[in-house]
């Protein structure tokens, strides 16, 4: 009975025309992608699916191409992706019938050669179409591609735009995030790494041996609200990652005979090859001589002077009546809440605007009066944080606070 079932199934499956090949791992995983599907929009198809339950490793695009005209397939270069991503977009060249047979793969990086239509393979016909420039302006430029380079210490972060150029009208906003970045959404976990980029390439320092994914958008779309990504395009899909321990800022791996912070243990071996890592503690703290005792109880200890508490300041910006979208809604909440020294629902406020992304400047002048807020309701080190993150574009205001609050920390023990 055993025999006729299995004879059937490969009957059906010969039938239907699809081939089946079987890794030497048999078991009963599921080892293809499924759900795929293709769509096309401004002259580029995305191709979106469902990762397998057992391809731990990359997932590979195989792609075909019968021009119009023709009836000789062409292939394409093979296509990486990591796991995880799930999407991949294929930019349309020529017109002709397309196909794409996406493949997962184990912890090797082998991939599993199964074909099934409709669930690992599709077929599309493509047609490139001419695509409108802005009405409102001739100059109007799109991200084409942004690329990364490991460099030594470094990440080369290259963009183009209109295809080949280099160099933007507008300024342009660059995020990094430790986890894929696929939605608008995603942006509030990424960090702006620089904002008023005109010009390819930039350069990143970040911390080694972190993989990070970068993406990049123009600060009036930000402003307006009007942000798209798209992978391959303004968001990269495979992290950069710096190797530890190599390079100018490198991080070293962990020294066996060091513990984490903040208990560190002083390493006698590291210093002093061949002697015992071993230091004596008193168990008890001894007492001092009468001469040690007079000579303290002689000391002058003067009255710690209490620290003035600063006052509010606003920027002049913030006080006038123009400008809509995200400079609006900060110019609400200073005039309303902040102006009426309501701190905590400025906190509340400030704390909600900034959880989307902002401008940069916004962004400075947001946690300025934020930093204000949590000094005004005696929260001193979640302001010192605050005018930390904005002392880069704001240098004078951010110190003068930052110089207020240190005093306020140390009379704590903070």
């Amino acid at each position: 009975m055993k025999f006729r079932e299995t004879f059937f199934t490969v009957v059906l499956f010969s039938v239907l025309g699809l081939t089946w090949s079987f890794t030497e791992d048999r078991s009963s995983v599921q080892t293809f992608v499924r759900q795929l599907t293709a769509t096309i929009q401004d002259n580029k198809v995305m191709l979106q699916w469902v990762d397998a339950q057992g391809g731990t490793g990359p997932v590979y695009i195989y792609r075909k191409i019968i021009s119009s005209g023709s009836s000789v397939p062409q292939d394409l270069d093979p296509v990486q992706v990591p796991r995880g991503v799930q999407s991949y977009i294929d930019p349309i060249e020529s017109d002709g019938l397309r196909s794409y047979l996406v493949l997962a793969s184990d912890a090797n990086g082998v991939p599993y050669t199964v074909r099934i239509p409709n669930t690992n393979y599709i077929e599309i016909d493509v047609k490139k179409t001419p695509l409108p420039l802005s009405k409102s302006d001739s100059k109007y430029q799109n991200i084409s591609s942004l690329k990364t380079e490991v460099q030594k210490d470094s990440i080369i972060i290259s963009f183009t735009l209109n295809g080949s150029e280099t160099k933007s009208i507008q300024p342009l906003v660059l995020y990094r995030s430790t986890q894929p970045i696929r939605y608008v959404q995603d942006l509030v976990q990424a960090v702006i790494v620089q904002g008023g980029i005109t010009s390819s390439p930039y350069i990143d320092y970040p911390v080694p041996d972190i993989p990070y994914y970068y993406a990049l958008v123009f600060e009036d779309d930000i402003k307006q609200g009007n942000l798209r990504l798209e992978g391959g395009k303004n968001v990269t899909l495979i992290p950069a990652e710096v190797p530890a321990g190599t390079f100018r800022i490198g991080l070293p791996g962990p020294q066996k005979d060091i513990r984490s912070i903040p208990l560190p243990l002083l390493s006698v071996t590291a210093t002093v090859p061949g002697a015992l890592n071993t230091i004596q503690v008193p168990v008890f703290a001894l007492p001092l001589s009468p001469e040690a005792s007079k000579a303290v109880s002689a000391l002058p200890f003067p009255e710690p002077k209490k620290a003035a508490l600063k006052k509010p300041r606003v920027f002049s910006q913030d006080l006038n009546a123009i400008g809509g979208g995200e400079e609006f809604t900060l110019r609400s909440i200073v005039q309303g809440a902040f102006n009426n020294r309501d701190w905590n629902s400025v906190i509340e406020q400030l704390v909600r605007f900034l959880s989307l992304p902002r401008s940069s400047t916004i962004e400075a002048r947001s946690r300025f009066y934020l930093g204000q807020a949590y000094y005004m309701t005696g929260k001193y080190r979640e302001a010192l944080f605050e005018f930390l993150l904005m002392k880069n574009l704001y240098p004078a205001e951010a110190r003068e606070w930052i110089q207020s609050i240190l005093p306020l920390l140390d009379s704590r023990g903070m």
